[in-house]
């Protein structure tokens, strides 16, 4: 298993993913038309999103992050009352991840957020699963689909879930503090 480097841009907030595999965690890219929104209030989406609008993403437990530096200036904005945490470092408006809850033991930690993104491929894997399709901006070459389908993901998924949650690994948390409030006020962006 690998240590994975992270990083905002400019350096400010870094931080490690510990125990990072391929069987641990599974690399997807999102295509939802929120990824995409959270990508452009951010700033310089050509960055985070590929061609036809997608993130790279990998799915990890929260006990799987740590941050080493620069806590204070990561933010928090929310799409919705009851959308995900979309975590960000504010120096930069580097993207860092996105959690559903503190007591459910996810995290997608974003592409942009890897400080040696070809030691993060290697470590992370190929990309297994596009999700949302409908919602990219154009056709997805059949070579960023994956290997998985979206129903064999969303069951691998859970019982990951279930896995981090059993063992533990939804703690300590990152993003959350021990009542499960988040360590920052998210923003909340109007739809529109």
């Amino acid at each position: 298993m690998a240590e994975v480097a992270l990083s905002c841009q400019c350096g400010t907030v870094q931080g490690i993913a510990l125990d990072i595999e391929p069987s641990i965690g599974t690399r997807g890219r999102c295509y939802c038309a929120d990824c995409q929104r959270y990508a452009e209030h951010l700033g310089q989406p050509e960055l985070t999103l590929d061609p036809q609008g997608g993130t790279d993403v990998y799915q990890l437990a929260p006990a799987q992050i740590r941050f080493t530096q620069g806590q204070e200036q990561i933010r928090c904005l929310r799409l919705s009352e009851k959308g995900p945490y979309r975590w960000y470092a504010g120096c930069c408006n580097t993207p860092i991840a996105n959690t559903l809850s503190s007591r459910i033991p996810f995290v997608g930690l974003i592409h942009r957020f890897r400080a040696d993104p070809q030691a993060a491929d290697q470590a992370m894997g190929p990309v297994r699963v596009a999700v949302h399709l409908k919602d990219a901006k154009s056709r997805v070459p059949k070579e960023q689909l994956g290997d998985l389908s979206s129903k064999r993901y969303m069951i691998k998924l859970l019982a990951r879930m279930l896995s981090w949650k059993l063992s533990g690994k939804n703690r300590p948390s990152p993003f959350f503090d021990s009542q499960g409030k988040p360590l920052v006020t998210p923003e909340m962006l109007d739809k529109g």
